[in-house]
Parts: structure tokens; sequence; C-alpha cells
């Protein structure tokens, strides 16, 4: 029955949990699920499509150039000599203008060409004329948009869409390790609880032999061999569901690491390692200052308070300072038309302040709620981590002792089977009672690897609420 389940794994490509000669540590595996998995560069782009969509709005700060050329023409009734029978124009205006984030001004330059031809009824005159104007203006906000505040305001915004884009990528990908890892650790549930049994199977095996030589010479009844035949086949069904098991689960975490030689290793790893908990004192410390969620917070806060501040600038009344300044030049001839000696100026003041202000004052205290229920959310989030690490704690440090009353638990049931299968060589004792035995020998091994299983699993749950297992796989695969 061994031979031919060996054959059937190695017949599927998959050795068995005993014969494989490489070992994989959960480190080694998780650093293959980094570099190969496609879920983290998908994640990886959150941020970048964030920071794209920043410079995006950096656009507004760019140099436009502008060109506006049009051409008129019109008649009117040759009734009234004082107008135009006829009119022709035409216009260009080209330039270059920008915003300034820095004090929210703008500046323009423009050149104007205009050509204006007209006749009039009464003598048939032509008036025919040329002009071109160089200007330059610049308005520079007094009250509202002071010093740039909402000119850059989307762009400055957006920094913390990318900041915490960069935070939430790595939570989900910490999240998305941590369940690869927990699936290592079932893997190695499975290769010892593979161990235990086929130490449970050789030992029936040495029992039915042990039985069938006694019934050679009389000194064992037909039953006993029956009994030990049963346990033996009992044992290598229990070995055989588990080494399914153990191959499919090989199989996916292959498939998850890119690691095709996976299903021929076996887990390198000590489930029976114990390290003690942290101080607990320590680690809430600790968590409240580097926990991701509570910094993609954080930044919530700062990114609602600097909203906040551009909404109570924008209740603000619009006063800006306007300059101008060019110079011009016409004639009626194209030719001398260019000279550009006449100098132009203005200074003034434009004012706009809308009544009552409803929309900006409900926006301002819109922002003001989303800004305490931003507070409210921190302290519900720190609550409840710190609920989730005082409950890990409780369990590790029980489970300790629980792993210390496994450890003599197995000592008590190697010496009764010990004591069961001397008085059965007496004939003092039927081997129903030794099979028994052991079978709670093996019960009693297979809860201590279970116990330890959850230590670990409740080890490695701590390690990704403190937000480690990222950080230590990603500096892994910088060595």
């Amino acid at each position: 029955m061994q031979r031919a389940l060996l054959g059937i794994l190695i017949g599927m490509g998959v050795s068995s949990p005993a014969s494989a000669d490489r070992g994989v540590e959960l480190h080694h595996f998780l650093r293959q699920v980094y570099a190969n998995h496609p879920f983290f560069d998908q994640q990886e782009m959150n941020a970048q499509i964030a920071e794209q969509q920043q410079r995006a709005y950096a656009g507004a700060e760019d140099w436009v150039v502008v060109a506006n050329p049009g051409y008129q023409y019109r008649e009117r009734s040759a009734g009234n000599g004082f107008f135009a029978e006829k009119d022709a124009q035409f216009g260009a205006r080209a330039g270059v203008e920008r915003e300034f984030w820095a004090d929210g001004s703008r500046l323009a330059l423009n050149y104007d060409y205009h050509y204006l031809d007209q006749q009039y009824p009464s003598s048939l005159n032509t008036l025919e004329e040329h002009s071109h104007g160089l200007n330059l203006s610049y308005s520079l906000p007094l009250l509202k948009n002071r010093g740039g505040v909402l000119s850059r305001l989307a762009y400055e915004l957006q920094a913390y869409e990318v900041d915490v884009a960069a935070i939430q990528a790595d939570e989900v990908q910490e999240d998305f390790l941590a369940q690869r890892a927990l699936a290592y650790l079932d893997w190695v549930w499975l290769h010892e609880q593979y161990r235990i049994a086929n130490n449970r199977l050789l030992l029936a095996e040495e029992e039915l032999q042990r039985s069938q030589q006694k019934r050679r010479a009389r000194l064992a009844a037909e039953v006993d061999v029956l009994r030990a035949q049963d346990a033996v086949i009992t044992a290598q069904q229990a070995r055989q569901r588990i080494a399914a098991q153990h191959q499919a689960l090989q199989i996916w975490l292959a498939t998850e690491s890119g690691d095709e030689t996976l299903p021929q290793a076996t887990p390198a790893f000590d489930l029976y390692r114990t390290d003690a908990p942290p101080s607990l004192d320590e680690v809430l410390a600790t968590m409240t200052i580097e926990s991701r969620l509570l910094k993609a917070i954080d930044l919530r806060l700062g990114q609602a308070q600097q909203e906040l501040d551009g909404l109570e600038n924008q209740t603000r009344p619009e006063l800006d300072l306007v300059l101008g300044a060019g110079l011009a030049s016409e004639h009626p001839d194209f030719n001398d038309s260019y000279d550009l000696d006449q100098p132009q100026y203005s200074i003034g003041f434009n004012f706009r302040y809308p009544l009552g202000q409803r929309t900006a004052k409900a926006d301002v205290s819109r922002a003001r709620l989303q800004q305490q229920q931003l507070r409210q959310q921190r302290a519900n989030v720190l609550l409840q981590l710190a609920a989730q690490m005082r409950q890990l704690h409780a369990q590790m440090t029980v489970l300790l002792d629980v792993l210390a009353l496994n450890q003599r638990q197995i000592d008590i049931a190697k010496q009764k089977t010990e004591e069961e299968l001397r008085l059965h060589n007496q004939g003092r004792s039927e081997l129903t009672f030794v099979i028994q035995s052991r079978d709670n020998e093996q019960n009693a091994q297979l809860a201590y690897a279970e116990n330890a299983a959850t230590y670990q699993r409740l080890w490695l749950q701590y390690q990704s609420l403190s937000d480690r297992l990222l950080g230590d796989v990603r500096g892994l695969q910088g060595e």
C-alpha cells in the first residue's frame, strides 16, 4: 500500500511529503510571492495613477498660447453720409498667458493687429488704417485667493491622495502576504500531520508483524492479528488523506509563488519554536505611531484641514489689482504702422462679492463636519486595533501554557503505551489496549502540533497587524 501511494504521487509529479529533500523557508516563500505575483505591481500602480492625476492639475500653471484672428464686413444704407457705406475689418491677437500659483497672479502678453477699411458714400472717400499694439497685463488677488491658495488647492489636495494611495496599496499587499503566509503555515501543519501519521503507520505495521509472529508461535489469538491489520489499514487511510491535502496545497502554493519546484520541496519551519509575545504596552505604543491605517486617516485629516482653509478663503470678497501697460501705433500705410511709439498704461481694481454666501458657508460647514467625522473614525480604528492586539496577546500567552501541558500529555501517553505493551507481551492485557494507547499518543502529538500551528498563526497575525510583514519581505527583496 505504501509503494502504491508513493507511485501515485510520483506519477502526478508531486513527491511524498517525507521524500522531498529541499526545504523552503517562510521568508523565501514570501519573497517569491512578492517577486512573481502580478498582484503587487497592480497595487503599486494605484499610487502612480494618483500621481499622474496630480501632474494633470499642474497643467493649470503652464504657459498658454492664445491666438484670435477674425474678419468682419458690413454694408449700410447710403442715406446717412456720416456712416461708412462699406466697412471691412480684420483683427488678430496672439500672445501668451500664465497663472502663477505662488501668489495667484495672472500675467498676459499680447500682440494685436487691426486693419480697418471704410468707404463713405458722399465723396466715395476711403479710410484705411493699420494699428498695432503690444500689451502686458497683470492681475493680483488681494483678498480671495491671496497667496494663490485657491489656484494650487486641487494640486495640493491631490498630493494627499498620492500618499494615501501608497499607504492603502501597502496595507492591501500586507494582507495579501499574510494570507499566503497563513497558507504556508497550513502546509507546515499538514507536513507535521503526515509525519505523525507516518510514524503511527510504522508502529502499526510493527505491531502487525509482532502479532503475526505470535500467532505462528501460538502465543496470540487470530483476533489480535485482525485487530492489528485493521489498525494498519486505518493508519494508511489517515496518511493517504493527509498526503492528498498536502499535495493540493503544494500545487496552489507553487502557483502563487511562481516556484515550479515547490511541489518537490518540504517546508523548512520550526513549528514548535514559540517566541514569547512582546510587551503589550510597548506594542500598543508603537502601533499608535506606526500603524498604516492611522497614518492614512491622519493624511485625510490634513487634507480636510487644507480643504477647509480653501473653502474659508472662498468666502472672502474678490478684490484684484489689475495693471496694464503697452505700446501702440497706427498709420494709413501698413509699412509705417510698426513704430509702436504711443505708450499706454492702466491701473484698476475688480471687486465681486455675492451677498448671503450661502453656498460657500454650507461648504465650510460640510468640511468641518467631515473633519470631525475623520477624528471619530481615527479613534474607532485605534480602538479596534488595540482590541485586536490585546486579543492576540492574550491568546498567545494562554497557548504557551497549553503547549506546556501538551508536552506533558505526550510524555504520559508514551509511558502509558510502554506499560500497555509490556502487559500485553506478558499476556496480561489485550492488543486492543495497546492500539488504543498508540492512538491516544498520536492524538496527543496532533493536539500539540495543532496548538503549535495555532500559535504560529497568531504570531503571524501579530506581525501583520503591526505592519511588519511587508517591510520584512521588501528588506529581504533588496538584499
